[in-house]
């Protein structure tokens, strides 16, 4: 399935939802995210689609420690336009200035709100250096959620029925190492309605897996040689297929946990409505 000329116009409405748990060393904290999601396909030249995705409604349960600032920067995103890789998920994000103007008008009231922070500055600048830089700030949301489950590249696949493909995702910005690299197998089955179901499984990708720099922190931090610091993963996403190139419903849940220090746990919904 691929998008067309004839699909240009089309609009999607989704309801997302995402829960996260995060535990590391003794200290424990969750975010339940909700968000109405617009997704428009503006055109498509050379068999690349562009799009336009519109969040028009956003809320948190959690204002505390980094997860207020999720909360007080999300609007920065509120419209993102888009294309496609060659793999069908998120390629390059076209309305950077834009982006980088509304960060511009919310970064003094956001030094003024968060000046007690002892880290505030990392976080500001930060942020700056990401928008800086196109390429960089497209792969930070290339794996990111809800844009995952919007372009996770199933739909550029000839899949056949119980023939798994091998795809490719990432856990980013995990501890020491810049992400965790996940391989999956994709399946594709036909359920009992007639309609189609893609399962995705995953395992970390050892070879390239930085568990050394991971490894490194977790002794440091514990202060002893011989503490477990293996990352245990445990990553499935489904998607239940539209005639359209969509998903009607889509998931994606994640476990990771190094045992004794770290437990970081994921759900995430995205639904047609």
């Amino acid at each position: 399935m691929e998008f067309g000329i004839q699909d240009i116009g089309k609009k999607r409405r989704y309801s997302f939802l995402r829960e996260e748990r995060y535990r590391f060393q003794g200290l424990a904290n969750e975010n339940h995210v909700e968000m109405g999601i617009e997704v428009n396909l503006l055109s498509v030249s050379n068999g690349i689609p562009t799009f336009k995705i519109n969040i028009f409604r956003y809320k948190q349960s959690n204002s505390e420690g980094a997860y207020r600032w999720v909360g007080d920067i999300h609007e920065i995103r509120n419209e993102l336009i888009c294309t496609l890789n060659e793999n069908g998920q998120l390629g390059s994000i076209l309305n950077i200035d834009d982006i980088r103007s509304k960060w511009q008008t919310i970064k003094p009231e956001l030094m003024k709100s968060h000046k007690r922070e002892e880290h505030k500055n990392i976080f500001i600048t930060g942020i700056s250096e990401l928008l800086d830089d196109q390429e960089k700030f497209s792969a930070s949301m290339r794996f990111a959620q809800p844009y995952l489950l919007l372009f996770p590249g199933i739909h550029n696949k000839m899949f056949k029925k119980d023939e798994p493909f091998k795809g490719y995702r990432e856990l980013p910005n995990f501890l020491a190492a810049e992400n965790v690299p996940i391989i999956t197998k994709e399946t594709l089955s036909e359920l009992s309605d007639g309609k189609y179901q893609v399962e995705v499984k995953g395992e970390i990708d050892e070879e390239h897996f930085e568990q050394d720099k991971v490894t490194a922190m977790i002794r440091i931090l514990k202060n002893r040689p011989r503490v477990p610091t293996k990352l245990e993963l445990g990553y499935i996403e489904r998607y239940r297929l539209d005639e359209w190139p969509w998903s009607e419903q889509s998931m994606c849940m994640s476990i990771a946990e190094i045992p004794g220090t770290l437990y970081r746990e994921e759900k995430n919904i995205l639904k047609a409505i």
